[in-house]
């Protein structure tokens, strides 16, 4: 159980980190902003698959 969580937490920090990250480095490159988001919404989204193959799994356990 531990392991699943601390994977969703990673994910969902990664996605804050590339948020971040592409607001921070707009000076340096123009489009950052724009692949920061898509990085964090390709995060958001295996975060979502994870956690419905989580949830699959457990009800076969039951």
């Amino acid at each position: 159980m531990n392991r699943n969580k601390g994977t969703n937490v990673f994910l969902l920090m990664f996605s804050v980190i590339f948020i971040c990250g592409g607001l921070l480095l707009t000076n340096v490159f123009i489009y950052s902003p724009i692949i920061g988001w898509l990085l964090a919404g390709f995060c958001l989204i295996m975060n979502f698959i994870y956690k419905e193959e989580q949830f699959k799994y457990r009800k076969r356990e039951d």
